[in-house]
C-alpha cells in the first residue's frame, strides 16, 4: 500500500540519486543573485523525524493513506512541523493535511474531487492568523496535459501567491509534477522552493520581515507535503 509505495520509491530515487539530483528548478537570475538559499536538511523521506533549517532545530511527521473500492481511490494524509530557532524568530508550528479522489478504470483515470492540501500555524503555542491553501490546477501543457498545483500563504494581511515549478535547470523537458513552488506577491516573484532530492533548498528574501517568514513556512509546509501525484 501506501507506505510501501514511497519505500520503493525511495530506494527507486536512491538508486537514480546521480540522475534526480541533477533536476533542479529553473531559476531567473535576479532571483537566485538576490536572495538567500537556504538547505532544509532531514526532511527527504520517510513519516518522522529530525530536520535543521540554518542553525535552527525542529521535528517533522506525517502520513498518507489511500484506499480503493471498485474503481473509486481516496488519497488522504495529514502532517507538520514544529521548528524554534532564530531563521522563525522563535518555535513555530504547522498541522496540515490533504484529501483528493479519483475514478481510476484501468487505462483511464479521472479526478474525482481535486487535491486541496491545507495548513494551519502558531508561534509559540499561540495561533497565527496565517493559512496555506494548495490545490489542484486543471492545465495543458501537451504531452504533460493534466495535474499542477497553485494556491496561497495568508500571514495576517499578507498574501502571498504559491505556483508550482515544472521547468528545470538547463532547459529539459518540463517534469510531469511539480519539482517546486514559486512565491508571488503582485506578480513579483519573492523566493521559490526546490523540492527535489533528498534536501530542500529556499531561495528566501534576505531581509527579516514578513515576506521573509512567510516564505520560510511556505516552504517548510509544502516540504512536509507527500503530494499523491508525485
Amino acid at each position: 500500500m501506501r507506505g510501501m509505495k514511497l519505500a520503493i520509491a525511495a530506494l527507486g530515487a536512491t538508486a537514480l540519486a546521480g540522475c534526480v539530483q541533477e533536476a533542479r528548478i529553473a531559476m531567473p537570475a535576479d532571483l537566485a543573485a538576490g536572495t538567500e538559499r537556504l538547505e532544509v536538511a532531514g526532511m527527504g523521506h520517510g513519516e518522522r523525524g529530525d530536520f535543521t533549517l540554518g542553525a535552527s532545530q525542529g521535528r517533522f511527521v506525517r502520513q498518507a493513506l489511500q484506499t480503493r473500492g471498485h474503481i473509486l481511490v481516496h488519497n488522504v494524509g495529514r502532517g507538520g512541523f514544529d521548528i524554534a530557532g532564530p531563521e522563525l524568530g522563535g518555535r513555530v508550528t504547522a498541522s496540515c493535511g490533504f484529501h483528493e479522489s479519483e475514478l481510476d478504470a484501468g487505462a483511464v483515470t479521472v479526478s474525482g474531487d481535486r487535491l486541496a492540501y491545507g495548513c494551519e500555524f502558531e508561534r509559540d503555542r499561540e495561533p497565527l492568523t496565517a493559512q496555506l491553501l494548495l490545490a489542484e490546477v486543471p492545465t495543458s501543457r501537451g504531452l504533460l496535459a493534466g495535474r499542477t498545483r497553485a494556491g496561497e500563504l495568508q500571514l495576517g494581511d499578507m498574501r502571498i501567491g504559491i505556483r508550482a515549478i515544472h521547468d528545470m535547470e538547463g532547459g529539459r523537458v518540463p517534469s510531469g509534477t511539480p519539482l517546486g513552488y514559486a512565491f508571488d506577491i503582485d506578480g513579483r516573484q519573492i523566493g521559490a522552493v526546490d523540492l527535489n532530492g533528498g534536501n530542500k533548498t529556499i531561495y528566501a528574501p534576505r531581509a527579516p520581515g514578513t515576506e521573509r517568514e512567510a516564505v520560510l513556512m511556505a516552504s517548510l509546509a509544502l516540504s512536509v507535503f507527500w503530494d499523491p501525484g508525485a
